[in-house]
């Protein structure tokens, strides 16, 4: 499978970075006691130890993208739920592994079934008025120069409104796919070190699994 940028999305975006992990050998479930022994550690973790917000680099990091849209980027909210109190939602280990990693890291993540992706990707700026269908079901209607990600059957993700629901990891996925969305300069280490916590959360659960990790610069 290609991964490919647009010359649209290098000339808007020059210093981003996109890092991918396709994990096999992943049954789904529902559920699974080591995930949320590990949630309850982490949300230990951010109500006792973590900094505020506002002095959190990557989530500065993040705001900036997300600032000329007039939002916040989504994982501050997130922390700050459970900061006051709130948990993890339960939806699937696949799902969970993957916003363990992205809490702790605070690196922007999706995730996809690799088996209801069309062809080869590419990662684009919106145009303007292109509808794609969210995991909440809702259409959204984007609007100009928002990175997205596309196969052959159209818009797969976007970083406002996250990944589309014809691609969503569900308990049938056995092949899953990560990306992780870094629309301005980030040292590429840290984007494989949070590829590599995914990986590892799930290795420590289903035996053998087997990764494999690409990064695309613009």
């Amino acid at each position: 499978m290609q991964i490919n940028l647009t010359l649209s999305l290098k000339e808007n975006y020059p210093d981003s970075i996109f890092g991918s992990i396709i994990i096999r050998n992943v049954p789904n479930m529902k559920g699974h006691g080591t995930v949320e022994d590990q949630k309850r550690i982490l949300e230990r973790i951010i109500r006792e130890e973590y900094v505020e917000v506002d002095k959190d680099e990557m989530i500065h990091y993040y705001n900036t993208y997300f600032r000329m849209w007039s939002k916040t980027y989504p994982i501050e909210y997130q922390i700050n739920t459970i900061k006051n109190g709130g948990k993890f939602p339960q939806v699937s280990v696949l799902v969970d592994c993957m916003f363990i990693a992205e809490l702790t890291n605070r690196i922007l993540t999706s995730g996809h079934d690799l088996d209801e992706i069309q062809g080869d990707l590419i990662f684009d700026v919106s145009q303007g008025g292109e509808q794609y269908v969210k995991l909440n079901g809702q259409e959204q209607e984007l609007k100009q120069n928002n990175v997205v990600l596309k196969d052959n059957e159209g818009i797969l993700a976007s970083i406002l409104y996250g990944p589309a629901r014809r691609t969503a990891i569900t308990l049938k996925t056995k092949k899953a796919l990560y990306f992780a969305w870094c629309p301005h300069l980030l040292n590429e280490e840290l984007v494989r070190s949070h590829l590599n916590t995914i990986f590892q959360n799930l290795s420590s659960l289903f035996k053998p699994v087997t990764s494999e990790i690409q990064i695309t610069h613009s």
